[in-house]
């Protein structure tokens, strides 16, 4: 099945639904539109635009699985219990503080942005298998030091998330 991408008008129905939610509180419906404007001019990531709605719409499950809708895929937002994590913080090593592990992320994307995202796309899938077992933590190291051999500090700051490291 193809799934559609919202339209304009998915935005703004979801939008009166925020308003509506929020008709008591419209500093957070404020702070929502901010959020939104700083991505559109590409001052915050969508990691970043994950982490404040997931903050901003804190026990609004609906709000927070509606949001899902204009998230790319690895982005979307999922409910464990009381509390909601962008799945992409998934990736990161067990015991990585995960503020601390999306922002290198963060940091290895924004080196890799542009003619060489193959490598930041790699390195997501990299951490992606370890998380789901399908690869050793041996497998791991070997993979991240070749495709950061040109990036000794990424290699380094990345032994930080090993197990063992702590």
């Amino acid at each position: 099945m193809v799934e559609d991408k919202p339209t304009t008008r998915d935005a703004l129905e979801y939008l009166k639904i925020v308003k509506k939610t929020y008709q008591d509180k419209l500093e957070v419906y404020e702070s929502f539109l901010e959020v939104m404007r700083d991505f559109k001019a590409q001052r915050t990531d969508t990691c970043g635009v994950t982490l404040k709605v997931k903050e901003l719409f804190k026990g609004e499950e609906e709000l927070l699985l509606g949001f899902n809708t204009f998230l790319p895929k690895g982005f979307e937002i999922t409910i464990e219990g009381d509390q909601t994590v962008p799945d992409n913080a998934d990736i990161a090593p067990d015991n990585a503080d995960v503020a601390e592990a999306i922002s290198y992320i963060n940091k290895v994307k924004a080196r890799f942005l542009g003619n060489n995202m193959h490598a930041y796309n790699s390195f997501l899938d990299i951490l992606s298998m370890y998380k789901k077992e399908k690869k050793s933590i041996v497998e791991i190291k070997h993979e991240v030091a070749i495709l950061f051999r040109d990036h000794n500090d990424l290699l380094v700051e990345f032994a930080h998330f090993l197990p063992g490291y702590r």
